[in-house]
């Protein structure tokens, strides 16, 4: 029975996985979290961190699930309002194994927060992309930067 829902699946061409003799479509999701994977619901505030080397970041993470083994994700941010170009990061993250839902979950990414004092108090949209078998899956979420335990210097 496998054997035929991974056929099957090949032959329609979207990407999906098998766990447990059931199919699931491939997936992607953003959230937030150092240490763990967290939902990340549109509108919510994420914190500043001060990092080792001087720039500013916010904790992200991605839960995913049917990407393969050697995923290549597209990171976009930019404000809400476009005022500035976005960021871009193409990311191969190292993926914890998966659980017992088949889930593979990266943490902790450190999303770089260019001009972090501009940001502060700002609404931010930020775009995950993977493509699987030729689909294209993305993610996106809005958040709002606060300055964080340390924050930076006001903007000028």
């Amino acid at each position: 029975m496998k054997v035929v829902t991974i056929l099957v699946a090949l032959l329609v061409g979207c990407a999906t996985e098998v766990v447990d003799d059931v199919e699931h479509p491939a997936s992607l999701e953003l959230g937030a979290g150092s240490w763990r994977f967290e939902p990340l619901a549109d509108g919510e505030e994420l914190e500043l961190i001060r990092g080792a080397q001087g720039g500013w970041h916010v904790w992200i993470s991605l839960r995913t699930r049917g990407l393969g083994d050697d995923p290549v994700v597209t990171l976009s941010l930019q404000p809400e309002d476009e005022s500035r170009e976005p960021s871009v990061t193409h990311v191969r993250p190292n993926l914890d194994p998966e659980d017992d839902e088949g889930y593979r979950d990266l943490v902790g990414h450190t999303q770089i927060i260019d001009e972090p004092s501009c940001m502060v108090g700002e609404m931010m949209h930020l775009e995950a992309s993977v493509e699987v078998d030729g689909e294209v899956l993305r993610s996106d979420r809005y958040f709002v930067v606060l300055g964080g335990a340390f924050p930076p210097p006001s903007c000028e």
